[in-house]
């Protein structure tokens, strides 16, 4: 069940440099946020549960929405196929009395390691039969314009001095149904409006608030280096950062008592896998130091750049929540973007803390790639 190991606000922001920046404007009214495809979806939805299923046309036009439109060509690195696919068969599930049977079979067991993709889907549309007048009410009066100006301000609240004159261009947010998500790329911002619903009006703001924070940290970035990097341990480095920063905003805790719509087994796998950070670092750091001592060729040492567990969220989350428990908060935004005041500042709290703390080697190589990319060599 590959969906375990993606799990939360999956972001597209993996290399250095990825961000284009254009020209900043005024955002008019309803410009930086759509319910286009959610209002769709649910009016679908109502008809199939007063007995009329949608057709083919009806599909089309739903995937035809801005929303979908657009997510399917920002994720064109996947099969948008695939995506109409479990969208189409869990709403069927969902909403099919004459598949009830699969339904119940479904919705029984908790969203695990062993759910299909398909699962999610059904889970999250049964999800919506259950609870559809108050979803409705959701999409039809909440403030969305609200939301995305509270995003911003928050966001601000995470980030280095001087980051709030960064010119980020005008963010949209899409609200339409899929799996149990949120995520982000190439500027724009997709949230599942059941998950929208369910994180109520905080979690919502922090939400968006952590898709934005990884775009200004993609401008942070491309401030700072001048050319991209395939640097394996470096882009484990990135990713972890990427996360870890972001999740100050939005969990801020760990171990967690729960993630989203997902069962027991995802959670606790999720904990598990953040208290074995300290390994996770250790094999990045040996990866790494295997490599530069000509023991590991180029193809062995990419294994360095799985070394940001879940994306980031696990690993990420340790070494940003390390520096903030054992040096301040401050000490954890003031080196956003910078990977080698980060690592430094991660050993710095992991000394603190009688953790894993990296090599002299490892550390030294890192502040090398980060100096070229500066200076552009």
């Amino acid at each position: 069940m590959k969906k375990a190991f993606v799990i939360l606000s999956l972001s597209l922001c993996i290399g250095l440099g990825f961000i284009s920046c254009s020209q900043k404007k005024i955002p008019v009214e309803g410009e930086e946020y759509s319910i286009e495809s959610a209002q769709r979806f649910m009016e679908m939805a109502r008809q199939a549960m007063d007995g009329t299923q949608p057709t083919d046309e009806d599909w089309r036009a739903l995937f035809a929405t801005k929303g979908y439109h657009t997510f399917f060509q920002v994720w064109n690195w996947t099969d948008s196929t695939e995506w109409q696919r479990n969208i189409r068969n869990g709403f069927d599930l969902a909403f099919n009395p004459a598949r009830k049977a699969q339904l119940d079979s479904i919705v029984a067991r908790p969203l695990g390691e062993e759910s299909s993709d398909e699962d999610f889907f059904t889970y999250n549309f049964y999800l919506t039969k259950q609870r559809f007048n108050e979803l409705y009410e959701f999409i039809h009066t909440a403030d969305f314009g609200q939301v995305m100006q509270q995003a911003h301000e928050r966001v601000l609240q995470f980030l280095p001095a001087g980051a709030d004159t960064l010119d980020l261009p005008p963010m949209k947010c899409y609200y339409l149904a899929f799996d149990p998500e949120e995520r982000t790329g190439n500027g724009v911002i997709f949230y599942d409006y059941n998950t929208a619903f369910e994180d109520g009006p905080e979690g919502l703001v922090n939400g968006i608030a952590h898709e934005l924070h990884h775009q200004y940290m993609g401008l942070l970035m491309n401030a700072r280096y001048h050319r991209d990097c395939d640097d394996a341990a470096l882009q484990a480095i990135v990713r972890n950062q990427l996360e870890g920063a972001a999740d100050l905003i939005n969990k801020g805790t760990m171990p967690v008592d729960k993630l989203g719509a997902y069962g027991p087994d995802i959670v606790k796998m999720y904990n598990d896998d953040y208290f074995d950070s300290p390994n996770v670092l250790r094999q990045l750091d040996s990866l790494t130091c295997g490599y530069l001592a000509g023991k590991l060729d180029a193809k062995q040492y990419q294994a360095a750049a799985g070394c940001a567990h879940f994306e980031g969220h696990t690993t990420g989350d340790y070494m940003v929540f390390l520096i903030r428990d054992q040096l301040g908060q401050q000490a954890a935004i003031d080196c956003l973007g910078d990977f080698s005041a980060f690592v430094q500042r991660y050993n710095e709290a992991a000394r603190k803390a009688d953790g894993y703390v990296f090599s002299e080697t490892f550390v030294s190589h890192i502040d090398s790639i980060c100096s070229d990319l500066q200076t552009g060599e």
